[in-house]
């Protein structure tokens, strides 16, 4: 499974709210493995498996399960990158809350959050992922904290009917509906806010579609950063890398990943492909590139593929083409031929394919 984190700046306002309530929040970050410089990098990310250890000890600590509630009273619209600019400047409170869902992970990536309409109401659901572990005083902050912004932002708007939480009721459930001002469930089978239908199409005061779009755009920015590249984009680097030193072994590869070949085998399959499929491809993909590049001698053009020998490059090219290399040259060099072995789209360069 593949790390989930949150944006650090979340990370400052459960600092505000212990240091607020005198506790030392850097001893206690420091205690969760979390190093309190970051909290100043929007860029950084923390794994959620140290956000929880910090949820945890600042419970601990304030002896409080209300304690995530009253973090929403410390946050800043800054701690969520752009998400809350993105959300103020939506059209409708419908299209707000389609960029709540859209951009959720800016803020977290442990959980997913759906929007349904359920009657005369919506109910914006926070779901973990399937096998992660987020701590409930975690979500209940993030749901305190949408709760907040939204009526700080739209204050003339009364469209928050109710919040759901998935924990035991209380002993003093009254606190709970006191600190959120409005009326709270418990035992739901999901963390969720219920908003009143008919408000969510009003036009609101705070829209501008050029702001707006303009902040997708470094949401979706900002998201592809944190999208590591695919595992066979991996390889197929680590094997460009690779090549000039001869030919190329799956346990070489997979140790460059951090990965046992098992390991490697077994995810690309998932990707339904395999070492040698991949190593095939890119082979293939550099021999036309090197090969139009008179300078390159196809003897050189075999040893920087990594072959042995130029006979096994020579049976590998003709398995591709068809044909030597020094043919497929030929009719390379000649104007608006079409090669065999090529497909009409403009083959990745070999710097492209190594980057």
């Amino acid at each position: 499974m593949a790390e989930v984190h949150t944006i650090a700046t979340w990370a400052q306002a459960v600092s505000r709210a212990l240091d607020a309530e005198g506790f030392a929040s850097s001893d206690l970050l420091l205690e969760a493995g979390i190093d309190p410089n970051w909290l100043n990098d929007s860029e950084r990310r923390i794994p959620v498996m140290l956000m929880s250890r910090l949820w945890r000890a600042a419970r601990r600590v304030s002896g409080d399960d209300c304690f995530g509630l009253r973090v929403a009273r410390h946050c800043f619209p800054t701690d969520f990158h752009g998400l809350l600019f993105a959300i103020q400047s939506s059209t409708t409170i419908a299209e707000a809350l389609d960029r709540v869902v859209r951009y959720s992970a800016v803020v977290t990536t442990s959980a997913n959050l759906e929007l349904l309409q359920q009657d005369n109401r919506y109910r914006l659901f926070y779901r973990p992922l399937p096998g992660v572990h987020a701590e409930q005083i975690a979500t209940e902050a993030l749901i305190a904290c949408a709760v907040r912004l939204t009526r700080q932002s739209w204050a003339e708007l009364d469209f928050i009917c109710a919040v759901e939480l998935a924990r035991p009721q209380p002993s003093d459930p009254q606190r709970w509906e006191a600190l959120l001002d409005c009326p709270v469930s418990f035992d739901a089978p999901c963390n969720a806010i219920v908003y009143a239908a008919q408000p969510l199409g009003l036009a609101l005061r705070t829209g501008n579609r050029e702001i707006a779009s303009g902040l997708d755009k470094v949401m979706s920015d900002y998201l592809q950063r944190l999208s590591p590249p695919d595992l066979a984009r991996r390889v197929r680097d680590a094997i460009v890398h690779q090549l000039p030193r001869g030919e190329v072994q799956q346990g070489a590869v997979a140790e460059a990943l951090g990965m046992s070949v098992r390991n490697l085998h077994r995810h690309l399959q998932k990707h339904a492909t395999s070492f040698k499929e991949l190593l095939d491809e890119t082979r293939r993909q550099l021999a036309f590139e090197y090969l139009r590049q008179t300078s390159c001698s196809i003897n050189e053009v075999c040893y920087r593929l990594g072959f042995n020998e130029p006979s096994s490059f020579n049976r590998a090219f003709r398995r591709w083409t068809g044909e030597t290399p020094g043919q497929w040259r030929r009719r390379a060099l000649q104007p608006a031929t079409r090669l065999p072995g090529v497909r009409r789209e403009r083959t990745r360069s070999a710097l492209e394919l190594a980057v």
